[in-house]
């Protein structure tokens, strides 16, 4: 059973410690979330190559062998959910959403329909929203998109390692398999990324 220490670091004798502080960015007040990522490389070593100039980054990183990097404090946010997240009440429930503010914006342009959605779903709580930086934890799996709407396939390692951590974290932080997404589904990026990952 892993324990988290003062620092925000999980430890275990599956993680190793492997902390880039380039990618941290404030303090992270509570972890409410995790979004599962895919890197977009081919090894472990290309995403840390990424990560030692600072900027967007994960807490933690699984090798396609399995082998868990912890690349960032829980105690700090890390930009990865990306700049504009989709209106969950239009994807799960469309009865949720404020009818009158939704009509209005889906009648704008593309560009300023999502930008005007982000900003609407922002004015709301975890879970009514889907989650931001400023409340969630990033798990990106190595993998190499292949295409505009596919990855690599995640491997059984790699899958093994993703359940054992996401109820690691699910232990240390209260959440459940409802608390786990997707980085597609909440924000605009390929659909194919971390398709073939599970954690239930």
């Amino acid at each position: 059973m892993s324990s988290l220490d003062k620092d925000g670091m999980l430890i275990d004798a599956q993680v190793i410690q492997m902390r880039f502080t380039g990618i941290e960015h404030g303090e992270l007040a509570g972890v409410h979330a995790i979004v599962v990522h895919q890197t977009d490389s081919s090894t472990a070593q290309n995403t840390f190559n990424g990560y030692k100039s600072g900027g967007n980054g994960a807490h933690f990183l699984i090798d396609k062998n399995g082998q868990i990097y912890q690349t960032a404090s829980v105690h700090r946010r890390c930009y990865h959910v990306g700049k504009l997240i989709r209106s969950k009440c239009l994807e799960i429930n469309k009865s949720n959403c404020d009818s009158v503010a939704m009509a209005s914006m889906l009648a704008m342009g593309w560009r300023q329909q999502i930008k005007a959605l982000d900003a609407h779903e922002r004015q709301k709580d975890y879970p009514e929203r889907y989650p931001i930086n400023s409340d969630s934890v990033g798990i990106e799996l190595v993998g190499k998109s292949l295409d505009a709407t596919r990855f690599e396939a995640v491997t059984a390692q790699q899958n093994n390692s993703l359940q054992w951590l996401v109820s690691e974290l699910y232990r240390h932080f209260s959440l459940t398999t409802s608390d786990v997404y997707r980085h597609p589904d909440v924000s605009y990026k390929s659909p194919g990324e971390a398709s073939t990952a599970t954690w239930k």
